[in-house]
């Protein structure tokens, strides 16, 4: 068993080894999904990452871009796709301070 400390130094030196594998740099999480089938598609100027999780179960991403390039990365037998997942954020703000243009 490894003390805190360790277990999070060898997270962040594993997350670094990913990076550099696919040689790229890395403000973004891991999720490893090695197991599901996924495909790319292009509609205009997005790319979209599709996966499935569960027979007719399909899960849709906006693959980032970076300088223009939508950032998909393979290497050997493995592929690393950047892209915002399904995530609902809920801003909350006080009516007093919002500004009209």
């Amino acid at each position: 068993m490894t003390k805190d400390g360790d277990a999070v130094q060898q997270f962040i030196q594993t997350q670094k080894q990913v990076l550099d594998f696919f040689q790229c740099e890395g403000d973004f999480f891991i999720k490893p999904l090695m197991e599901y089938e996924w495909t790319v598609c292009s509609t205009e100027d997005f790319y979209f990452l599709s996966y499935w999780m569960k027979p007719n179960k399909r899960i849709n991403a906006v693959i980032v871009k970076r300088n223009g390039v939508p950032m998909v990365y393979q290497k050997k037998e493995y592929t690393m796709v950047v892209a915002i997942d399904c995530v609902k954020i809920a801003f909350v703000f006080r009516n007093s301070r919002r500004v009209d243009e």
